[in-house]
């Protein structure tokens, strides 16, 4: 029973200004939410809603609207029954209370509430206008008829077929907004309307957020997913969680776990309740796979719910209509979360063959994405230069809109967090366990056989739940040319059979051949040039690159890596340019995934981040698994001082494969630069706790590291260095040493990886560690040779540009003052402005003309605010250098505090505030950088002494000095600062 008539108002944004839904709801204008939006934010006062309570009562008209009576309140606003004096019709009016103004720099937030304002969909309520008047803004929706699923639910159990159905028509809702790239975050019995009619409508899509309405980044306490708790990245899995909760409680009549305001029973490790529902065994699987708390866990989005619940109801339909048996819910123990994991999958695999059966185009919902994967095709014939073709056939698939392809670098990511480790290739028997792990509805297995000069292609699709084949085809054709077209047609095949129309195939057509390479042995150079790139061996990948292009000049791809590649093996800027003119040259050719990924890195070549971020943000939307763009997204902002913006990228990345160290790492780097030391101990120990590897153990050393525990950091980075063995766990060990200020250890680890016969990524590595070491012992005679001993790469314009940066830093710590400023004058005049104090170093090194030059080109920001606190103190302005360097000191990012640190000491010591100069070079020692601090630090230790007995504490001012002669016991003997160090300890006795 639906129970009493009741009206509410939705709070979901559809539709277009042109578009006309069948039911005459017409909806706002594009834009109208943007504009509103920044109105609100320029006028304060107004963005409260405060005012409201004078302006609502019967008769009252704002602009084209009439207030009838008031319908209900929350803590969004208060609702009205309204007529729009134009179309004559009735409307919802919400006179909304915002949170305060709205969020207009959460860039997500705004462009997912404008996706939300392009919602059309029969199971979310329209939006017809919003605006705002002298009391406040105001959203105007289509007046429902009915009641919310919590009045429903207030009345009574929700039979099994009525909530089966009500949850399909949610998911609907749900998997349209997923597909258009919003998300919910507030699902909740209140957001679903059960409309007289039969309709089910999901409300409030994509505007509380937008309006500053935010509880934690999350929504209603009962159904928030354990990420929004954390105040971790939401996504479409939250919105899976949610709905599970939901689904959840209209089968067992409660909650799957207590409600409390502090989220104490989700965060927990105890899982869900199992439920048994006789007549739908495997929905029971589906609820407790949809409530797991690791999101990575759950059904990726509203369309994967979608579909099995569609399957559900189907053959729940098909069955007798008999009354219900009723639904038991049992309690779980608590068991360790690897074995939940496992548990959870194969309870899912078995309970839900039944009904997950592929049931052919008919069957197929309206939006529903395929999950597909393509195993490595079975090489038969002998010639090594086929064995890339799954590479070939996912490129093909990809083009589809009706699939999600993943790619092999997703498969490969998925089996290694699996435990499979190495996997050379993906077979039937790994396809099939990566695939009921990761949710695919149709496993590929191909093979090619070879017939004289024959070639035939047997593909096969498998159902990897059931281990039925859906269906097989073949083709075959005479020679290796053949071989592409082959593809081409099978792959078109594959994609009608899994329900594409006509229409669909040809408005994503490609031929496989131009997408990439008429060679095969260009591709399979290609191909093994991605797998050593997944390996983090960019150096190898980069020579089976250019084998690639040797043979087809005209193949992007490989153009594209190199220019991409090149930036993290020294290749110099010059070529890297050459190689993404090159790659551009054809990028008409290249699928719509890869063109934009050329054009996002060509834009970040030209300085142009804005312009590069929103085109891998589109990447991120279309491609949701592939996390080299979504890497890339987030360090654009990182490298602009945005590590808030920067790191739901990153996590996302992580999120997909918790043992990439680039994504891992520049979370440790967003997390410091935020100065949220806590949260990322505790990150980093989870990662090596739930996937223990080399990876994990370099990111939890370099945690410590960032929150100045070194002798952390060195145990860790030693595991990792057990585990691997690679320059990544030495050069993080060598870091981990020196800042425990073990460095002839750290001298010992590098030293045999820096010399001549070393691999150049070795050299790279190792040899600035090893100038490190070698010069925090005060032998800058040696670190200067190391130096100039820098490895020659012919055309290596950009490690040319890293010996002349080591050397000026290493000038600066010499007694030299003209070496040093000819060395930083050497640097100012190169095009790029490298080394973070060279501003700084100019004014001290006595050439405030050249300092400024360098400032003009540095953006606003704390490198020119350096600068002007270094020539503040030049300039005599003792005090206003002091303020400036101690605002300075705080800032999270290393590099930052530790030069502020070094250059407080020096100036609270001159002013005479000793104490201080203690606390400064006390701070450093914690504070982890770069070349230079291998000067600093020994020298501040010497301010430390000097500071010290100024204080009195003549005791700690000889074990400070004791510790720095014991460093530099081997020190050049005309090294700065020396000679006073030893001098001022034998005036305060005691042995030397």
């Amino acid at each position: 029973m639906m129970g009493p008539e009741h009206r509410s108002p939705g709070v979901a944004v559809s539709g277009s200004h042109e578009h006309q839904r069948a039911d005459g709801a017409s909806a706002a204008r594009p834009g109208t939410l943007t504009g509103l939006l920044e109105e609100l934010a320029g006028s304060p006062g107004a963005a409260t809603g405060e005012g409201w309570e004078q302006g609502l009562r019967p008769g009252a008209v704002v602009g084209r609207f009439e207030l009838v009576r008031e319908l209900g309140r929350g803590g969004f606003g208060v609702v009205w029954e309204a007529r729009d004096r134009e179309l004559m019709r009735p409307v919802a009016f919400k006179a909304v209370r915002a949170g305060g103004r709205p969020a207009l720099r959460e860039e997500r937030l705004l462009r997912e509430a404008e996706a939300a304002a392009r919602l059309s969909h029969p199971n979310i309520v329209t939006l017809h206008d919003v605006g705002r008047c002298e009391w406040g803004p105001y959203l105007v929706l289509e007046l429902l008829r009915g009641q919310t699923l919590a009045g429903r639910l207030s009345q009574g159990p929700v039979p099994l077929r009525e909530a089966l159905r009500i949850a399909v028509e949610v998911a609907r809702g749900v998997a349209h907004a997923h597909a258009e790239g919003v998300v919910h975050r507030d699902l909740k019995p209140g957001n679903v309307f059960l409309c007289q009619d039969g309709q089910v409508k999901v409300l409030d899509f994509g505007l509380a957020h937008a309006l500053g309405i935010r509880r934690a980044d999350g929504g209603t306490p009962a159904y928030m997913a354990p990420e929004q708790w954390r105040g971790a990245p939401e996504d479409e899995r939250t919105d899976v969680f949610a709905l599970g909760v939901l689904l959840f409680r209209m089968l067992a009549g409660e909650l799957p776990f207590p409600e409390d305001d502090e989220g104490r029973a989700v965060l927990s490790p105890r899982r869900a309740p199992e439920l048994e529902v006789p007549e739908v065994p495997a929905l029971g699987a589906l609820v407790g796979r949809m409530l797991e708390k690791d999101p990575t866990r759950r059904p990726r989005d509203g369309g994967e719910v979608l579909a099995a619940l569609s399957a559900f109801h189907r053959e729940l339909d098909r069955s007798p209509s008999t009354p219900s048996a009723p639904v038991r819910m049992r309690r779980r123990r608590l068991v360790p979360l690897l074995a939940l994991g496992l548990a959870a999958g194969v309870a899912l695999a078995a309970a839900a063959g039944a009904y997950l059966r592929w049931r052919g185009p008919a069957e197929t919902g309206p939006r529903e994405r395929i999950a597909v994967a393509v195993a490595d095709f079975a090489n038969q014939t002998g010639e090594p230069e086929l064995d890339g073709l799954s590479g070939m056939l996912i490129t093909s698939l990809e083009q589809s809109r009706r699939l999600s392809v993943l790619t092999r670098a997703r498969m490969l990511d998925l089996l290694r967090q699996m435990g499979k480790g190495s996997v050379a290739a993906v077979d039937e028997g790994l396809g099939r366990e990566m695939a009921l792990g990761a949710g695919v509805r149709a496993l590929v297995l191909a093979s090619i056989r070879r017939f004289d000069q024959l070639y035939a292609i047997e593909l096969k699709v498998l159902d990897p739940v059931a281990n039925e084949y859906l269906f097989t085809l073949k083709d075959q054709g005479q020679g290796k040319a053949s071989v592409p077209g082959m593809i081409d047609r099978l792959s078109e095949q594959t994609r009608e059979r899994l329900s594409e129309t006509p229409s669909e195939l040809q408005a994503s057509r490609v031929r496989v051949a131009d997408a990439t390479t008429a060679s095969f042995e260009a591709y399979q150079h290609y191909f093994r040039g991605d797998q050593l790139k997944e390996a983090i061996r960019y150096e190898q990948a980069i020579e089976e690159y250019r084998k690639a292009i040797a043979i087809d000049p005209t193949f992007a791809l490989p153009h594209y890596r190199i220019a991409y590649l090149g930036l993290f093996t020294g290749l110099d800027e010059a070529d890297r340019r050459a190689e993404m003119e090159a790659a551009l040259r054809y990028v008409d050719r290249v699928p719509p995934k890869e063109r934009l990924l050329f054009q996002a890195w060509k834009a970040h070549m030209d300085g142009r981040d804005d312009e590069a971020h929103a085109l891998y943000a589109r990447v991120a939307e279309s491609f949701p698994q592939d996390k080299e763009a979504l890497f890339m997204a987030g360090d654009l902002y990182l490298h602009s001082e945005k590590p808030a913006e920067a790191l739901p990228w990153f996590e996302r990345a992580v999120a997909l494969d918790p043992a990439w160290e680039p994504a891992l790492m520049h979370v440790v780097d967003s997390l410091a630069m935020l100065g949220r030391n806590d949260e990322l101990m505790r990150r980093a120990r989870d990662w090596v706790e739930k996937a223990p590897s080399a990876p994990s153990y370099r990111a939890l050393a370099m945690a410590h590291v960032a929150t100045g525990r070194p002798e952390e950091a060195v145990e860790a980075a030693r595991r990792a260095l057990e585990l691997d063995g690679t320059g990544y766990s030495r050069g993080s060990l060598a870091e981990a040493l020196i800042l425990a200020e073990r460095y002839e250890e750290a001298e010992a680890l590098v030293r045999p990886f820096a010399g001549p016969n070393a691999s150049r990524f070795d050299r790279m590595h190792t040899a600035k560690a090893l100038v490190a070491a070698v010069s925090y012992q005060g032998r800058r005679r040696e670190a200067r040779r190391i130096v100039e001993a820098y490895p020659e790469e012919p055309g290596a314009k950009d490690l040319e540009h890293a010996r002349r940066l080591a050397s000026y830093e290493l000038a600066m710590g010499d007694a030299k003052t003209g070496a040093a400023l000819r060395e930083a004058r050497s640097l100012a005049e190169g095009e790029s402005v490298e080394g973070k104090q060279l501003a700084m170093s100019l004014v001290l090194l006595g050439d405030p003309g050249a300092a400024a030059r360098v400032a003009q080109r540095l953006p606003a920001g704390v490198e020119r605010s350096q600068y002007q606190a270094a020539l503040a103190w030049r300039s005599g302005r003792r005090e206003e250098a002091l303020s400036a360097l101690r605002a300075l000191a705080k800032r999270p990012e290393m590099e930052t505090r530790g030069l502020s640190l070094w250059l407080l000491a020096r100036v609270a010591l001159e002013a005479g505030h000793a104490a201080e100069a203690v606390a400064a070079v006390e701070a450093l020692r914690k504070t982890p950088a770069g070349l230079w601090r291998s000067w600093a630090l020994p020298q501040s230790l010497y301010l430390e002494a000097v500071a010290s007995e100024r204080l009195g504490d003549r005791d700690r001012a000889a074990q400070t000095l004791d510790r720095l002669l014991a460093i530099w016991k081997n020190a050049d003997p005309d090294l700065p600062f020396l000679a006073e160090a030893r001098a001022m300890r034998r005036r305060l006795g005691g042995r030397l």
